[in-house]
């Protein structure tokens, strides 16, 4: 049961269902706007991998904008209008590539080898792509204070498990309307992809009017009360080894989970659409697993096991793309994809809990801009590795090469970061305790 004993209990109620759905539209726009089918169809365009290590490294060096926010956050008297404020803005910017696609493609403006500017293109999307993020991670911290300050602390778990299984559904009906749509080039026109970035558009709007429906938070009404000191979070050894460790196994995913899509269109010559039913299996693994996640999280309050077990199911899953025949992929990808996503919303439910109550009351922004810049910094820096590896490493199987790498690199991570959260598990879990 929600807890209705405290007024911050009734507001969460008349905002849950609120949240819910806006979760579901945000995941939608940012699926259909994101690496995935960008990488996709840069490999359906014959795109070189340097320039996908570019469009899919540079979000995450937006996330730096995290700091920004934090800065900006201290000086705002309401998190809920500089929050909206700052998301839709970010997502107003994919009007642009839609724009330039559009103008290119039908006014006769080509490259010089006489067809469309596929490369100048990539560039105003990798452009959009790092400034869109830099202003969603700006909102970002303003986000998660108002969400900390919205759910009563005992209901976390079972809240963002429940609000999992809505973005889930989400992005299953996402991704079942882009398998239907992106290979749809009528005179060889790109239309499909441009009817997803028109949907992801849709989203947003949509995402951004629930968001506004949803109660606003008091905070303190005196700035000097919510300055910031970013160095503090840095200083709190419990919270070091967290963003240590999150930080770290975030950019060894990074190393190689971008370019999956790519690398099945480039090379194996596997249709966008496929990939598109594959990813569908993961959003319906998460779906499936979201909800009991959340109910052993609020049970056991110990995040750092479940952390251990689903970090090792998330470290071997690029294995099994060592085989380099597109038939073997075929019959391997869609089970892979399923339990896989069954491990990652494991994963990322324990990681977010963890993180949610290893900062300290009333330093919220602070922690939570840290954290998402340094993953934003290793995620950068892992995609951009990683694309820069497969190509180094063309001789010894190149992307074949870099799954076993990448694979070998979140164990290593698991393996010797993971022992400093159970060194902090006494620090750490009595403030997990229900208020």
């Amino acid at each position: 049961m929600i807890e209705r004993r405290t007024p911050e209990g009734s507001k969460f109620r008349g905002a849950y269902t609120l949240l819910c759905w806006e979760g579901a539209f945000a995941m939608a726009y940012e699926t259909w706007v994101g690496p995935t089918y960008l990488s996709g169809l840069a490999g359906e365009l014959g795109v070189g991998v340097g320039v996908v290590a570019l469009i899919t490294s540079l979000p995450w060096i937006g996330s730096i904008g995290q700091l920004i926010g934090a800065w900006a956050y201290g000086r705002t008297l309401s998190v809920k209008s500089y929050t909206l404020r700052l998301a839709l803005a970010a997502r107003a910017l994919w009007i642009l590539p839609l724009f330039f696609a559009a103008y290119w493609g039908f006014s006769g403006v080509s490259d010089s080898l006489g067809s469309f500017p596929t490369y100048r293109w990539f560039i105003v999307v990798a452009a959009v792509s790092c400034s869109s993020s830099l202003l969603a991670s700006s909102s970002a911290v303003a986000w998660m204070s108002w969400m900390r300050g919205l759910i009563p602390s005992s209901f976390h778990g079972r809240f963002f498990g429940f609000r999992q299984r809505y973005v889930m559904g989400a992005l299953i009906i996402a991704n079942l309307l882009a398998a239907m749509w992106v290979g749809w080039k009528p005179q060889g026109y790109w239309i499909g992809y441009a009817v997803i970035c028109t949907l992801a558009l849709i989203s947003a709007l949509m995402s951004t009017w629930l968001l506004s429906k949803v109660p606003d938070v008091k905070i303190s009404t005196s700035v000097a009360d919510r300055k910031l000191d970013l160095w503090a979070p840095l200083r709190d050894p419990r919270f070091r080894d967290v963003l240590f460790f999150g930080a770290m196994f975030h950019g060894a995913i990074q190393l190689a989970g971008p370019y999956f899509p790519y690398y099945f269109t480039k090379e194996l010559g596997i249709p966008m659409s496929s990939i598109a039913l594959w990813i569908t299996l993961t959003n319906l693994g998460c779906f499936i697993a979201a909800g009991a996640w959340g109910k052993k999280l609020d049970r056991s309050q110990n995040p750092i096991s479940i952390i251990w077990w689903m970090g090792h199911l998330v470290a071997l899953s690029p294995l099994p793309y060592l085989f380099s025949s597109a038939d073997t992929i075929r019959w391997i990808a869609p089970v892979e994809y399923f339990f896989n996503g069954m491990a990652w919303t494991g994963y990322w439910l324990a990681m977010t809990s963890l993180l949610f109550r290893s900062c300290p009351e009333g330093k919220n922004a602070a922690y939570f801009s840290v954290y998402t810049a340094a993953c934003g910094v290793a995620g950068a820096f892992g995609t951009f590795v990683g694309g820069n590896l497969a190509q180094a490493l063309t001789q010894y199987g190149g992307f074949r090469a870099l799954w076993a790498i990448a694979a070998i690199a979140r164990l290593t991570v698991l393996w010797s970061l993971h022992r400093r959260l159970l060194r902090d598990r006494n620090s750490i879990l009595p403030s997990l305790q229900p208020v």
